[in-house]
């Protein structure tokens, strides 16, 4: 056994023997001690460890920290959850996107020693969850995420490098769902299966607009200038850090935008606001109002995303299209105005992304890059 009494930045080697279910196993063991504190690392072979005890002492000399060589990545992974994420001024989205990631990270590695992490270990694991029926663009979320922890850990000097950014993605992983766009036929069909049902506002708003569904869900009727015809987006309904659906701010700050409505959509709206006075008069204190909302349920209270869908299945089955969702009417906004003429550069600021790489990664199979002129969506889908 090595010195117990050595002194500040001095190090040994020493051998132990592990008990494994299959008999003992022999380990080396390379300890410095800093400031007080130890540091170990094991390693296979006693050449491994002197090896680690070199870099130990080199890292002392350079006046660099030194970590605990047993650090696991999920004890790394938990500090970085409580130090850097916690305090982040990120969406609940966001946050319930990065610790999703960090679950599966810490399923898949959370055991393995920080020092021993290499880029083929990280790989095996996404491979697994690929096997598993993970999408490409799940695993590269996971990945993200594991970056951002490694790029932290080595502004900490914790780690030396980040390995995440030479990782590749397994060959098998699935290519994400590719969005769906309606036909003009399809809209047509849809904007007329949606006539005269509570919801029809919301669905005529979201295509004729490309709001995504929180935006839609997060309009009050001070939001909607009927005289001059624009419709401001200014805020969304979406998921906190605890799970809770609430009104905030919109997904980026390009999602802040001013919208010319066409008049399809202000007729549809000017008939919901005359049929949800008439229900607010009917049912009287029941009607909770929340937020002076657009889109409510039968009480007044925010709308069930649940709910919305399942009202929209209904709609789209009526149209002839089973199997669609609410989402898909933001692709089919982009598609069908770029069909429409619109330049490329305008469809992303009506869809409020904050540059072209978005719009044309997810809409790429009906975006065009040039434009031949023409009518704009409203003029398109209104006089048919």
């Amino acid at each position: 056994m090595p010195n117990q009494h050595r002194g500040n930045g001095e190090g040994s080697v020493y051998r132990v023997m592990v008990e494994r279910k299959d008999g003992p196993v022999e380990r080396w063991i390379a300890q410095v001690v800093v400031d007080g504190h130890k540091r170990r690392v094991t390693a296979l072979t006693e050449a491994a460890a002197k090896k680690e005890l070199r870099h130990l002492l080199r890292s002392i000399d350079d006046g660099k920290p030194i970590a605990d060589g047993n650090l696991t990545l999920g004890a790394l992974l938990t500090e970085w959850d409580s130090k850097v994420l916690a305090g982040r001024d990120i969406s609940g989205s966001t946050l319930m996107r990065h610790r999703w990631a960090l679950g599966i990270l810490r399923a898949e590695l959370g055991s393995t020693r920080v020092r021993t992490l290499t880029p083929e270990r990280v790989e095996l694991a996404l491979a697994a969850r690929a096997d598993a029926g993970l999408s490409r663009a799940s695993l590269e979320k996971v990945r993200g995420t594991l970056s951002q922890v490694l790029s932290w850990a080595v502004r900490r000097e914790i780690v030396f490098r980040n390995i995440a950014s030479v990782v590749e993605l397994p060959v098998s992983s699935r290519p994400a769902k590719e969005g769906r766009s309606l036909t003009l036929d399809q809209a047509q069909s849809l904007l007329a299966a949606a006539a005269g049902t509570p919801l029809e506002a919301m669905w005529t708003t979201m295509l004729f607009l490309g709001l995504r569904p929180g935006e839609a869900a997060g309009l009050s009727w001070p939001d909607i200038d009927f005289e001059s015809g624009v419709i401001h987006i200014w805020r969304a309904r979406r998921r906190d850090a605890t799970g809770r659906s609430v009104i905030s701010d919109p997904k980026t700050t390009q999602s802040v935008r001013s919208l010319t409505a066409p008049e399809p959509v202000l007729d549809s709206l000017r008939r919901h606001r005359r049929e949800q006075a008439r229900h607010r008069l009917e049912i009287g204190e029941t009607w909770a109002g929340e937020e002076d909302l657009v889109f409510t349920s039968p009480t007044g209270r925010p709308t069930d995303p649940a709910a919305c869908r399942r009202e929209f299945d209904v709609v789209a089955k009526k149209a002839g299209l089973d199997g669609w969702t609410p989402n898909e009417l933001r692709h089919s906004a982009a598609s069908l105005m770029s069909d429409a003429g619109m330049p490329i550069e305008q469809v992303a600021d009506q869809l409020g992304h904050k540059d072209l790489r978005m719009l044309q990664r997810h809409y790429r199979h009906r975006i065009r890059p040039t434009v031949d002129g023409g009518t704009v969506l409203g003029d398109v889908l209104g006089s048919r």
